[in-house]
């Protein structure tokens, strides 16, 4: 919200809700217990009947015999948001090195020195280590050992209309439902195959049949399942991800490991970030997130 007030931002940023649409019984129950959680933390949440989801999103057919409501959940368009932080940070004097690669990171007496890529040398009293599935790989250059796995994720677009207004976790099939600015993406899965970029066909059908099942009218077409895309999540043992300092290393803050919350826990972990590397307190324990706790 605070961001969005600002006069270079004007991306989409919609508060609408999120349902957890459940087609068994067993799922709504389980949501429900979820549901609660969130209410014993203060948070909007409830459970709604095939009518009342009908009342919330009127221009589509949803077949779910209920739905768990988080009233309090937001979206957005993600790429809206990274132009205009982009474009805004470029304003403010933040240089941006492109198209490098890290090849060594010389540390002296538990510091960094010197970060050597393939066309320059960085020196600078504090380093941020926030490099998302790859952050595993460039912390075994300083002896540390982030346990992290690619956890490779699918989306399909479609900008033709949907009717679909409310965001949605498909309980079942495991996959979501985002509306945004100009099309309505499809995604899911947790596919766990190293770094790389590749397609699976399979997956992808998959998605693609679990929004047909949910939304009965909505059949994603050829030509938008041939374009779908994959993402890496970075994923701890744990689940949770990495914030704050290693032992190891002093003038290095690690974020990473957000898994499938990165964009929802982003903004909220460079606050984190600012506050260790600034020596203030932070606005929560992260004792839970510690670089060096065992598993």
């Amino acid at each position: 919200d605070e961001i969005k007030q600002g006069d270079d931002f004007t991306y989409h940023y919609d508060k609408k809700g999120l349902f957890m649409l459940c087609q068994t019984e067993h799922m709504l129950e389980e949501e429900m217990k979820m549901a609660e959680m969130a209410q014993e933390l203060g948070l909007e949440a409830w459970e709604v009947s095939p009518t009342q989801i009908k009342e919330l999103e009127p221009n589509v057919e949803i077949d779910a015999i209920g739905a768990v409501y988080f009233k309090c959940d937001h979206h957005s368009t993600p790429q809206e948001f990274m132009q205009e932080m982009k474009a805004h940070l470029k304003n403010v004097g933040v240089n941006f090195c492109l198209n490098e690669a890290v090849e060594d990171i010389v540390v002296s007496n538990q510091k960094i020195t010197v970060i050597k890529t393939n066309k320059h040398d960085y020196h600078a009293e504090e380093f941020v280590l926030a490099a998302g599935s790859w952050s595993g790989l460039l912390s075994k250059k300083l002896g540390l050992k982030l346990l992290l796995q690619a956890g490779k994720g699918y989306r399909i677009n479609t900008e033709r209309p949907t009717g679909i207004t409310i965001p949605a976790i498909l309980a079942e099939a495991k996959a979501a439902v985002t509306p945004m600015n100009g099309f309505t993406r499809f995604a899911g899965t947790m596919e766990i195959a190293g770094i790389n970029h590749n397609i699976n066909r399979v997956r992808v059908e998959a998605i693609a049949n679990a929004a047909t099942r949910y939304y009965p009218n909505i059949r994603l077409n050829q030509e938008e399942k041939d374009n779908a895309a994959c993402g890496l999540r970075p994923v701890s043992p744990d689940g949770l991800p990495y914030i704050g300092k290693s032992s190891k290393c002093e003038n290095l803050t690690i974020a990473a490991g957000h898994a499938m919350m990165g964009w929802s826990m982003g903004t909220a972990t460079g606050k984190l970030v600012s506050e260790l590397i600034s020596e203030h307190k932070p606005s929560l324990s992260l004792d839970g997130f510690h670089p060096d706790r065992k598993f």
